[in-house]
Formats: C-alpha cells, structure tokens, sequence
C-alpha cells in the first residue's frame, strides 16, 4: 500500500500564494501620512511618509487585508436592510470613499461611512467603521466591553483605532463615532461607541503635523526592544532597529521639502517633484542627517558633500555612495 503523506503541500496553491504575493506587494505605498496610523508608532508613520520601502507582505497577511475588505462591505449591505437607518459610505460628489485631509494635503483619511439611526442614539449622526479582527482580538474586544464603561473601551483596546476615531469626528464636525467589530467574514460581530475628545483629536492631529512639517526630526521609537510584539511585526524593523541604510530617494534626501497640495519641491533643482521623481531619486540625493547612524562633521556645498563620525567610529563622507 502507498503511504500518503497528508501533511504535504499543495504545490498549485503553494503557486496561487506566490502569486498573490506578487501582486499584492506590488502595490505602491501611500504617499501621505494617513488618518489611520497616526495612533500608532510615530517612527513608522515617518518612515512610510519618505517612502521607505517596507518590507514585503507574505500571502496570509495579504488574505488578512482581503477579508478585511470583503468583510466591510458585508456589515454595510446588513446595516442597511435595517429599517430606519441611513448609511453613506461614498461621497456623492466623487463616488469614492469620504476623505478629509489636512496639513497641505499630506495628512488624509478615509471614513468607512456616516450613519444615522442607530438603535442606540437614533438622531445622532455617527463617524462610522469596520474593523475585521482575528479571533483573539475580538474576545479581548469584548472583555475590555465587560471591563470598562461603552465609551472608554475604544480607548483601552486599541489606541490606533481611537485616534482614527477622535480625528474622523473631529475633521467632520460630528460628537460620535459608532464601530462594529468583527471576525472574518462577520460570522461574529460587536460594536461600541465613542464620544468626540477635542484635545485627543488635537493631540493626534499635531502629531502628524510635526512629522510632516519637519522630516529632519526621527520621531521616538515606540519601543527600544526589537523584539516588542510591535517592533517585531514592523515593516521597517530592518532600518530602524537592524540598522539597514534607508533608500536613495527624494524625500530621504535633505533637499526636498513638503509644500502645498501634498506636493514635494527640490531644493536643489528647484522643481516640484511628480511621486515617480520622488521614488526614483538622482544622483545629487544626500541623506538627511537624521537617517545617518553618526554626527555630522562638515558640510561641502561645492562638492555636494557631508562629512559624518558613524557610530562605529570610522568617518564617512556622504557624496552618493552607499553607508
């Protein structure tokens, strides 16, 4: 008798994944900081706004992001056969996703809706979202519900998710914010509801605003430990704790400045640079001394050089060539 391996895999969904791999990392990154980070590491939030490249998503996490969408969509189709409730997840001018935006353009977000009719609070209009959660997540979602009091569970649970919330009403102009929670594909499903806090809103806000208007400054790491839950899943783990050079690009490089309209200007060639330009770099890029593992020595505007003492010691002068 053949002894059949049942634990071995299957070579064509082994090729299915690779190639979901291969299209889903193949999408450019935003070119923004965006509403939904901002609650979370301010170092990452920095390194995805000069476009340093994370590093590539595997075939689960890109199903994870799938469910995520497909799931959203789900709950709105359910909400809406409610008798009573009005939900508008598009803009009716754009046909696309209500967006609010701020600090010239370089901060933006996206609303999953507004709804109106709630059981809960009827004639209140509210900030709406979906979050798609894993399993785990969602029961310690409900025990936090068990815990704490509806308005402050957002909060506890999870901070990015509260800042999305706090800036979403605020850039709105509205006092409440109603999340439905679920697992994949909405088989189970929670919600709760969060009250508008101008100085959280504000706070949040700021926070991105100094990311944007100063990208000479590192924000803090959230933690030194490379091996914090959050640092270790970080798609820039390799550059901000394993010490890898970030790329050669227009926004590492100390010329380029954010400008209005979410644009980035050369201050060496003196242009406004289209997101290709931005991406691609040339050959008089420097770094921004801040991205440098050392301290700046001297500056050379003739040879269009810096002069740096690296934290190893050994002196390095930045004139194009790699650290």
């Amino acid at each position: 008798m053949v002894k059949i391996d049942l634990v071995r895999k299957d070579p064509t969904l082994e090729a299915a994944d690779e190639a979901l791999e291969q299209l889903g990392n193949r999408e450019a990154a935003r070119t923004y900081v965006g509403v939904s980070q901002i609650g979370g590491c301010a170092r990452k939030v920095y390194y995805g706004f000069l476009m340093v490249p994370r590093q590539p998503f595997d075939a689960l996490t890109l199903k994870r992001f799938a469910d995520g969408h497909r799931t959203e969509d789900l709950i709105i189709e359910r909400l809406r056969h409610v008798e009573g409730i009005t939900l508008i997840d598009r803009d009716p001018e754009t046909g696309k996703q209500i967006e609010v935006t701020d600090h010239n353009g370089h901060y933006l977000g996206h609303l999953d809706g507004e709804i109106l009719g709630i059981k809960q609070s009827p004639k209140t209009w509210h900030v709406f979202e979906v979050k798609c959660v894993g399993d785990q997540a969602f029961a310690k979602f409900q025990k936090f519900k068990r815990d704490y009091h509806e308005k402050n569970v957002l909060k506890q649970w999870n901070e990015t998710y509260y800042a999305q919330a706090q800036e979403y009403m605020m850039y709105r102009g509205m006092t409440r914010h109603y999340m439905v929670v679920a697992s994949a594909g909405g088989r189970m499903w929670d919600s709760i509801r969060t009250d508008f806090d101008k100085g959280a809103a504000e706070y949040y806000s700021d926070r991105a605003r100094q990311i944007i208007d100063d990208p000479n400054i590192v924000p803090d790491r959230i933690s030194e430990n490379a091996s914090f839950y959050q640092c270790n899943w970080c798609e820039f783990s390799n550059v901000c704790h394993d010490g890898d050079p970030p790329p050669r690009n227009c926004r590492t490089c100390i010329y380029s400045d954010p400008v209005a309209d979410g644009d980035w200007r050369c201050g060496y060639h003196r242009v406004i640079l289209s997101t290709d330009e931005q991406r691609t770099g040339c050959a008089k890029q420097r770094y921004r001394p801040a991205l440098v593992p050392g301290v700046l020595l001297s500056t050379n505007d003739e040879t269009n050089e810096l002069s740096y003492r690296l934290q190893s010691g050994d002196e390095w002068i930045d004139n194009g060539e790699e650290i």
